[in-house]
């Protein structure tokens, strides 16, 4: 009964001091913590990426960014976060670009830009109209993932470009003098002249305009051209977009038909007027001699006629006798 009672009371002070043990650690974890520092290991920090991104601007066909709307561009970015879209805008301040937008306008690539395994990408796109301050510097900013950068190097914004004839009026079969302006970027231009009302042209030539956008050309109008109206046009062989025509600007005049030069008569010599031979006058030596020779053929003539009357009478006495 006594070891009964003594097991009883052994489980009873275990359930207790369990009991105490289980209720302080749930109340009280400070109290059951460790005096000595924990030997957890330190955690490892997240490592942030730094990108440098790189913008650049330069014309497909080369020479200095310069042009007009529409001019094709080519962007070439490196640096930036890879696989990231890219998007564009302009500025006129390339610090401007530092809040990931220029403010002028945006620009729209003729494909989506999207930086490569590398952080890099290459793209075109055409200028838009809303950067056309003729002679204003713009730049083109950058962003991708909170990325942002400028291209150094400007585009220049020109005026439209212009074409003029050094005289309104001109012959046909003579030249006339076309001069341009604001013809950049730099290429070879096409020229033509074509009645206002529609036809083919009726001169045609070329010309490269100088790093400033000018130009200068001769152009022969055929001498059979008709009369009448002409424009005259200009388109980039490389640009289409960069062209210009000045309608009804040239008047064209029919070839006059050059008159005749008087041909001088020639005036006749005057014929000599033949001049009456004088007849001779007759000397008195010369008269005498013609009367001597007359007298002579009478005096042969009477000698003839004697023999003959001879000679018939000597036939008729011998014709008698016999």
């Amino acid at each position: 009964m006594f070891k009964t009672f003594i097991r009883s009371l052994g489980v009873l002070f275990c359930g207790i001091v369990g009991l105490a043990f289980f209720t302080l650690i749930y109340t009280q974890p400070a109290a059951m913590a460790s005096p000595y520092p924990a030997m957890d290991p330190t955690p490892t920090p997240t490592s942030t990426t730094t990108y440098t991104p790189g913008l650049n601007l330069a014309l497909p066909t080369g020479g200095a960014p310069s042009g007009h709307a529409g001019t094709v561009i080519q962007l070439t970015g490196t640096g930036f976060p890879p696989n990231s879209d890219v998007t564009f805008s302009i500025a006129t301040d390339p610090n401007q670009c530092a809040t990931g937008n220029g403010g002028v306008a945006a620009l729209q690539p003729q494909q989506p830009a999207k930086a490569d395994a590398n952080g890099g990408f290459m793209v075109q796109a055409a200028w838009p109209d809303g950067a056309n301050q003729a002679n204003t510097k713009y730049y083109v900013c950058a962003t991708a993932s909170g990325s942002n950068a400028a291209a150094p190097t400007p585009f220049t914004f020109v005026g439209a470009p212009t074409v003029v004839p050094s005289s309104q009026s001109v012959n046909a079969g003579d030249k006339v003098t076309l001069t341009g302006q604001n013809w950049l970027p730099q290429q070879v231009l096409n020229i033509s002249i074509a009645p206002s009302a529609g036809g083919n042209p009726i001169a045609t030539s070329q010309a490269t305009p100088d790093a400033n956008g000018n130009f200068s050309v001769d152009v022969s109008i055929p001498a059979e051209t008709a009369a009448g109206s002409y424009s005259i046009n200009v388109v980039g062989t490389t640009d289409p977009n960069l062209k210009a025509s000045a309608a009804t600007a040239l008047t064209i005049n029919a070839q006059a038909t050059p008159t005749p030069a008087a041909t001088a008569t020639p005036t006749p010599a005057p014929t000599p007027t033949a001049q009456a031979t004088p007849s001779p006058t007759p000397t008195t030596g010369s008269s005498g001699g013609n009367s001597n020779m007359l007298g002579l053929i009478f005096g042969l003539g009477g000698i003839g006629v004697v023999l003959v009357i001879v000679g018939l009478t000597m036939f008729l006495s011998h014709s008698h006798n016999n």
